[in-house]
This record gives structure tokens, C-alpha cells and sequence, in this order.
């Protein structure tokens, strides 16, 4: 079901009860703009993504160990001049001269 925002306002107690039984979509213009879910649905999903999160962050923290930077030019301090210029090269846009 879907409804506007001006009769959700309206009819916000109808709305809340019906979200307890299915997500229910706010619209604008014919347009989604938002979808109210009950409390119990907004946790199970939630509780559902949660771990697919940690696994993506587990295996980006394990792909940095395994391919760190091979060179001694550091992120930041006294050799930060040597890093940037070892990342800039010429702009093929840019006039020769």
C-alpha cells in the first residue's frame, strides 16, 4: 500500500497499524519518498545486514594487510613531498611548455 504524505498526516494511528502487518510506502508526487516498517521488522533487518557489514570491513581490513604499500615513503611526515611527487605525472591535457 502505499499513501501520501498529506494523509499520512492525517491518518498516522491507521498507518502505524498497518506497518504492523507489512511496510507500508509515504509517497510525494506519486514519487517514495519513505516506507514505514514496524519496530520488529526494522530490528530483524537490521540484525540481518549487521553481520554482512562486519564480514565486508573483516575482509577489507584483511586485503590491506596482505597488499600493504612495498615502498618507504610513508603517508605523512618528512618524506610526504617524496610521496607526492611520485603519484603526479604529467596531465596529458595540460600545455607542454
Amino acid at each position: 500500500m502505499s499513501i501520501s504524505i498529506a494523509q499520512s498526516r492525517q491518518q498516522l494511528s491507521a498507518l502505524i497499524a498497518a506497518a504492523q502487518q507489512h511496510p507500508q510506502v509515504i509517497t510525494k508526487h506519486n514519487t517514495p519518498v519513505a516506507v514505514l516498517v514496524s519496530a520488529d521488522y526494522f530490528a530483524r533487518s537490521e540484525a540481518s545486514v549487521k553481520p554482512v557489514a562486519e564480514s565486508i570491513y573483516k575482509q577489507v581490513l584483511q586485503l590491506r594487510e596482505n597488499f600493504a604499500p612495498q615502498d618507504n615513503a610513508g603517508l605523512s611526515g618528512p618524506d610526504l613531498a617524496a610521496r607526492q611527487s611520485a603519484w603526479q605525472r604529467a596531465n596529458a591535457f595540460a600545455d607542454p611548455s
